[in-house]
C-alpha cells in the first residue's frame, strides 16, 4: 500500500485552491472538477493537460509523486494531485474522497490507470494475472464507486474508461491478462450506463490503438514498424488524439452518449 499523499497545489502556486471559474473558452457551462487516475504519465498524462486546457479543475492519482509534481507545475493553480496504490481498494477510496475534497466537488472521472502484460497463458502467473486484472479493471470499478456519490450531489457526472483494442480484438502482442481486463472494462461501460443514467451521469470508454507511451515502450521495433504497416493512417497514435476525444466525452457536447466505446486507432481492424 503506498501512503495517500495530498496536494492541493504546488507551492509556487499557493493562494488558489478553487475551481477554475475564470477559464477562458470552458468547455462547460458550469465549473468542473475532473479526476484522472493513472494520469502522471503517457495517455493519462495529456488527457489531465487537455482537461485542464478545456476550463476543469484536474486532480491527478498516480504512484509516481515526482511526476504528479512536474504536471502540477505544467498545468498551474487548478491542479492537484493524490499518490495511491490503485491496486488496494483502501487507497482508492481515501483517494477519491481527498480529491473530491481539494476543489469541492468530483464531477468528472477518467479511469485511465493501467499495466501491460504481453505475458503468454503459458507462462502466465497467477500473481500476474491477479495484478493486472486489480490495476486495469479493480481500479476503474471501485474509483466509479467511490465517485458517484459526489455525481449524484450534483446532479452531473462523467466517466470515461480508457480500454484498448486489445479488449475489442483480443491483441496479437499483448498477453490475454490485459486482452481480458481490457474487455473486462468495456463490458462494465455498458453495464454502469444503464445503472447511471437516470442520475444524469454518462458513462463510455474509449479504445486506443497503438499509441507512444512509456508502455508501448516495451515492444520491439519490428514489432512497432508491423503496427505502422497495418495502420490506414500510416502511422502510431500520438497521447493528445486519446486526450482530445476523452475530453468531448466529459464535455457537455457528449450529454447524449452513454455506454458507448470510441475507436482512437488511425483506422486499425477497419476491415475485419
Amino acid at each position: 500500500m503506498v501512503p495517500i499523499l495530498i496536494r492541493f497545489a504546488p507551492a509556487w502556486n499557493r493562494g488558489y485552491y478553487g475551481p477554475a471559474e475564470d477559464a477562458v473558452g470552458s468547455t462547460w457551462d458550469t465549473p468542473r472538477t475532473a479526476v484522472v487516475t493513472g494520469g502522471a504519465r503517457g495517455i493519462g498524462r495529456a488527457i489531465a493537460v487537455a482537461l485542464a486546457q478545456a476550463g476543469a479543475s484536474v486532480v491527478v492519482i498516480d504512484r509516481d509523486e515526482g511526476a504528479c509534481v512536474e504536471l502540477a507545475r505544467e498545468i498551474g493553480p487548478t491542479a492537484g494531485f493524490c499518490a495511491a496504490d490503485m491496486a488496494s481498494v483502501p487507497d482508492i477510496e481515501r483517494a477519491i474522497d481527498a480529491a473530491a475534497a481539494m476543489f469541492g466537488s468530483l464531477d468528472i472521472l477518467v479511469n485511465n490507470v493501467g499495466i501491460l502484460s504481453t505475458t503468454a497463458l503459458a507462462d502466465l502467473s497467477e500473481q500476474e494475472w491477479d495484478l493486472v486484472m486489480s490495476v486495469n479493471l479493480k481500479s476503474a470499478a471501485f474509483a466509479t464507486k467511490y465517485a458517484v456519490p459526489f455525481m449524484e450531489r450534483r446532479g452531473w457526472g462523467r466517466v470515461v474508461n480508457v480500454a484498448s483494442m486489445a479488449g475489442r480484438m483480443g491483441g496479437v502482442s499483448t498477453g490475454c491478462a490485459y486482452s481480458a481486463s481490457k474487455a473486462a472494462i468495456l463490458g462494465l461501460t455498458k453495464c454502469l450506463a444503464l445503472r447511471l443514467a437516470s442520475a444524469n451521469i454518462t458513462v463510455n470508454a474509449v479504445a486506443p490503438g497503438p499509441t507512444n507511451t512509456d508502455m508501448f515502450a516495451g515492444f520491439t521495433p519490428e514489432q512497432i514498424r508491423n503496427f505502422e504497416r497495418t495502420i490506414p493512417l500510416g502511422r502510431i497514435g500520438r497521447p493528445e488524439n486519446i486526450a482530445d476525444t476523452v475530453v468531448f466525452l466529459a464535455s457537455d457536447s457528449a450529454s447524449f452518449m452513454t455506454g458507448a466505446t470510441i475507436d482512437v486507432n488511425g483506422g486499425l481492424y477497419t476491415g475485419s
